[in-house]
């Protein structure tokens, strides 16, 4: 017996079976085909999938890590008492340089989640370039909280030595307020037990006291000279305090008042020393010397 070839037999039963086999039989090789060719894109995919996976696990710890990195730089800026001390370091360090700054404008505006407040410091400036240049250095490396937004500057002649500009500067702080000082409840400072002394105790005057003396002292009939004038008024001291400039953007007007290297932010209701702060505008300070209760006028210019 002879064995038939494999086409002649394909081919034999191709005829026997008819069209609906062969059609069956294409349809079953094409969806073969089709599976063979899909599969790699599928491993390709399933690949990206599992990369994707291991990815998300990986990042699944960044906003703990944002949120602790945000903490730590909130706790690294100044608070906000800071800010007088750091107002008064941007003026001196200018002076060290030669520079003349004039009084400046500040406004403050609180940033998103009210816990940083950003205070914007507007300076005019005059001096050398160099000193300039050298007083910005020192700014950036002795106030990390201090952020150079616009520097404008401009000569008179070409051949001049000095610029004059206008610095405009953003100083972040903590929200945080100040400790209050503890007051009585008249706005004065508490009293300490033993501070007050009482006076001495003072003898009775005896009846005839103005009978008693010499009764053959020599008298005379002229009438006695007129009295001296009284001493004149006393008279509060020239105010030792500088303006430096004004706060606004928060509830009540706020200046900067200096003496010597000391600046302090002042408002209406204030104790500075022997000065009350009676009232504070947009031109000028009133001041109540307290020893003398005479009233005294810090004239700034502007409007009110």
């Amino acid at each position: 017996m002879t064995a038939v070839p494999l086409l002649a037999r394909l081919r034999y039963l191709g005829r026997r079976a008819g069209w609906p086999a062969l059609a069956g039989a294409a349809l079953l090789a094409g969806a073969g085909a089709i599976e063979f060719d899909s599969l790699p894109a599928a491993r390709g995919k399933l690949a990206e999938v599992r990369a994707a996976i291991v990815k998300a696990r990986a990042q699944r710890n960044v906003p703990e890590r944002a949120t602790a990195d945000a903490a730590n730089l909130l706790a690294a800026l100044p608070a906000r008492d800071a800010l007088e001390g750091i107002v008064a370091a941007i003026h001196q360090a200018a002076a060290a340089q030669g520079l003349a700054t004039g009084s400046g404008e500040y406004r403050s505006r609180k940033e998103a989640g009210g816990e940083v407040l950003r205070y914007e410091i507007a300076l005019p400036l005059k001096g050398a370039y160099t000193a300039l240049r050298a007083w910005l250095a020192d700014l950036a490396a002795q106030q990390p909280a201090l952020a150079i937004d616009e520097l404008s500057l401009h000569r008179s002649t070409a051949e001049a030595g000095q610029v004059e500009g206008r610095l405009r500067l953003s100083l972040f702080l903590r929200a945080r307020p100040a400790n209050p000082v503890a007051t009585a409840a008249d706005g004065t400072a508490p009293t300490i037990a033993g501070d007050a002394v009482p006076p001495p105790p003072t003898l009775p005057t005896p009846r005839f006291a103005a009978a008693a003396g010499d009764l053959f002292a020599t008298r005379s009939w002229q009438p006695p000279p007129p009295p001296a004038p009284p001493p004149p008024k006393p008279v509060a001291p020239p105010l030792p305090f500088k303006y430096a400039g004004k706060l606004l953007g928060e509830e009540a007007i706020r200046v900067f008042l200096t003496q010597g290297n000391t600046t302090t932010l002042v408002k209406q209701g204030d104790r500075l020393g022997d000065y009350d702060i009676e009232r504070v505008t947009t031109s000028s300070v009133v001041l109540l010397y307290r020893p003398l209760q005479q009233q005294q006028t810090l004239n700034f210019g502007g409007y009110d």
